[in-house]
Formats: structure tokens, sequence, C-alpha cells
């Protein structure tokens, strides 16, 4: 190995030891599969109020959630367990925990985060959550605009 060589290999060995320690991201396998909605949904009576406005916006356009590749992933405290919103992701309680720690998604407040096919956060809302408008702008994107033209 040269001097340049090792220098490198010395630089990187603290990231490489930190990168391996890491807890793996469970939302990963959907990655170039689908575009997630990740929701964040606390127990309360806002809470409650949005999560049964998300629930009837889902039912309602079910085929256009489908046609854009979605898949809701709760990781707050609603939908309770039998509440299941389709199409969706269930996670077990450690891994809705590592998500939202990943995401930021803490707090008393209702908080959606879209994420799109490549893995990349595309869009955050709180409070009350808007899915035309998150339709809008995944018909902006240019994989689905692709997706659209075949």
């Amino acid at each position: 190995m040269t001097v340049v060589t090792c220098a490198l290999l010395a630089m990187l060995l603290p990231f490489m030891s930190q990168a391996t320690g890491m807890e793996p991201d469970p939302l990963s396998q959907y990655r170039w599969a689908h575009r997630l909605l990740v929701i964040h949904v606390p127990d309360t009576e806002s809470g409650r109020l949005t999560m049964e406005a998300f629930r009837a916006a889902i039912e309602q356009d079910v085929p256009a959630v489908r046609d854009r590749d979605l898949l809701i992933v709760p990781v707050g405290d609603l939908p309770r367990a039998g509440q299941v919103l389709q199409p969706t992701v269930d996670l077990a309680p450690s891994q809705r925990a590592v998500v939202r720690r990943r995401l930021g998604m803490q707090g008393p407040e209702p908080q959606l985060v879209l994420i799109g096919k490549d893995g990349g956060v595309k869009a955050r809302q709180s409070g009350a959550f808007d899915l035309p408008g998150a339709f809008a702008l995944i018909d902006t994107m240019p994989m689905r605009r692709a997706e659209r033209k075949q």
C-alpha cells in the first residue's frame, strides 16, 4: 500500500465503524418500488380528527393511491391495530421508533412525510394532511411522469 492509501484508510476508519453500528433502515426494502406516506399521528383529539379525515381521503381515492405506487407507513399511536389503512406497511414498534428518529417525527402534532422511490424526503406536512397536494407533488416528479408515459 502506498502512503496515500494508508492515510485515506486511516481517515475513513472512524466513519466505517460508525456505519456498521447504525440501525438498519426498515424502509429500505421499498426503495425504487414504492413511494411512502409516513404518518405520525399521536392519540390526541387533533390526531384522531386528522386520522379520520386522512382515512376518508384514502378510502375515497384508493385507485389514485395504488396508481402512484404509494404505501402508507404509520409510525405513531394511530391507526391502532385493527384500524389498518390500505395499502399499508405494518412495522414493529421498534422499527416505528427507528423511522420516527430518522425522520424527526416527534411531538404532539400529526405529521406526514412523503418519501420518493429514491428514498429521499420529498415533502412534509404538519397538522391536517393534504392528500391531493401530495398527489399533485408526486405527479410533477420526473419518475412519475415517466411512469405515466408508459
